[in-house]
């Protein structure tokens, strides 16, 4: 059976209206296939760390807001894969996801969902590139066929989950959580979608403590660092915090733009030197432009504008 291993690959992203970060989602299954873990450990896989690529709120929030943060996640669980072609098309579709390459993703996966109806993580693959196009509805029918065809596949309970947050269904959203958290205890998408409920639920003291298993269960991904510091500061308002894990997130994914646009927002609202937030800013164009990320760079040069603004006001 394969191996739980992770690669640490960041993936930017996503819906128009709201900010997305990262999860990275595994999980291992009761149902195993030789044969296709064989053909699948050929290639190393990547899991994506999600970050928050596109909406940046540009003050500080009592509530939590429903941004989702999504992770790619191609680790294999044993679903049976009968043609090696298929597993290449599959691996073939996160690389796209991993280059923020989402229509190639979505018409890869396709064809795997050709080649091989019956493999449940190719229609959960489809349905992350579907989410990250801001599709939510065809997403979810994605992530419905694959826990139909697999029931134990804790990686489309917790995608599902990270799509109902983004369409503000939390109550759904939190049953999904919880169901991808029953079969994998190590799912930290799961624990992130529940500290995002909580949140949003005002219990802060919960939602704090699932932000803080995330961050224990894999401290090396990125993204629960990253999701913990915007809990910090748009909810708890603890910019010494906030700033300690993006820093720490940035560390770890310092390729990310989104999370230095969050930092330089972070330093705005705290209003500390400007000069600090302006070089996040021109890092987060500078990383933005191959591939392109136009919301980034967008939101980017309206808060160097309004730092401009304030520049021009003091003088």
């Amino acid at each position: 059976m394969l191996s739980r291993r992770r690669t640490y690959l960041p993936l930017l992203a996503l819906f128009s209206l709201i900010a997305l970060l990262g999860v990275t989602c595994s999980g291992a299954d009761s149902e195993t296939d030789d044969s296709a873990d064989s053909a699948i450990d050929l290639v190393a896989t990547e899991v994506v760390v999600p970050t928050p690529e596109q909406e940046v709120d540009p003050e500080p929030t009592s509530t939590v807001r429903p941004r989702a943060t999504v992770t790619p996640t191609p680790e294999p669980e044993g679903t049976p894969v009968s043609e090696t072609e298929s597993v290449n098309f599959y691996l073939r579709g996160f690389r796209s996801l991993n280059h923020g390459e989402y229509v190639e993703a979505e018409r890869t996966f396709t064809t795997v969902i050709e080649l091989e109806p019956g493999f449940a993580r190719g229609w959960d693959g489809r349905g992350q590139s579907l989410m990250l196009q801001g599709k939510y509805e065809e997403a979810m029918f994605d992530f419905d066929t694959a826990i139909e065809l697999k029931p134990n596949l804790s990686v489309a309970y917790a995608n599902r989950g990270l799509t109902r947050v983004a369409i503000n269904d939390f109550d759904g959203a939190a049953r999904d959580a919880r169901r991808a958290y029953e079969i994998d205890d190590e799912s930290v998408a799961a624990q992130l979608v529940l500290g995002r409920v909580y949140a949003n639920q005002g219990d802060t003291i919960t939602a704090l403590e699932w932000f803080d298993l995330a961050v224990l269960t894999d401290p090396e991904d990125g993204s629960t660092w990253w999701w913990r510091g915007r809990f910090y500061r748009d909810v708890l308002g603890a910019v010494n915090a906030a700033l300690d894990d993006f820093n720490k997130a940035i560390e770890l994914a310092p390729a990310q733009a989104a999370l230095y646009v969050d930092r330089a927002l972070l330093y705005i609202q705290a209003q500390v030197e400007p000069e600090l937030a302006r070089a996040d800013l021109e890092e987060a164009i500078s990383l933005s432009q191959d591939p392109k990320i136009p919301s980034i760079i967008e939101r980017s040069e309206e808060l160097i504008g309004l730092l401009d603004e304030r520049a021009g006001a003091v003088q």
